[in-house]
């Protein structure tokens, strides 16, 4: 994928992070989960690095239909990328739910089970944004701020959308 490309959940990417069908790593739905469309594909290697090589991330996801690019040489047709703003399946609150459980588990892999015990108690928004400040400390600790930081931003952005 070229760097200027955009990734956009497809159909079927919103299907799988409903149905989890297709039994994707957590590094892998965790990157299905960042993705809306907005980021390019450097900013999202650039941001969620920790998640390990995201171009060959991406290119996985996009060769099982989950994902589709747009604004670059390998862009879909048009009628087959949906808008960055498309209705998810998977309602926000659920969303940032699996993102902060997934991406805790492929960042510490087993250090994170008392992390995901707590956030199993999560059910509502104000729930979700009140462990935050602990997700942050711990993915801080093993990955560093800047990426803790993208990753309480995105959770947050998921937040917003409910």
């Amino acid at each position: 994928m070229n760097p200027s490309d955009v990734p956009v959940k497809t159909d079927a990417g919103n299907r799988e992070l409903a149905q989890r069908k297709l039994k994707l790593s957590s590094r892998m739905r965790s990157l299905l989960i960042v993705i809306h469309g907005t980021d390019t594909v450097a900013q999202l290697a650039q941001t969620f690095h920790a998640f390990g090589d995201i171009d060959a991330g991406l290119r996985e996801l996009a060769a099982l239909g989950l994902i589709a690019v747009r604004n670059g040489a390998g862009a879909s047709a048009p009628s087959q990328v949906p808008a960055a703003n498309a209705p998810d399946i998977v309602p926000p609150a659920q969303q940032a739910k699996q993102l902060l459980n997934e991406s805790a588990v492929a960042v510490l892999g087993l250090r994170a089970f008392l992390f995901t015990l707590k956030l199993e108690h999560c059910y509502t928004v104000e729930e979700l944004r009140g462990i935050l400040p602990e997700y942050r400390r711990v993915v801080a600790k093993a990955k560093g701020e800047p990426f803790a930081d993208a990753m309480v931003r995105r959770v947050e952005s998921i937040l917003a959308r409910a």
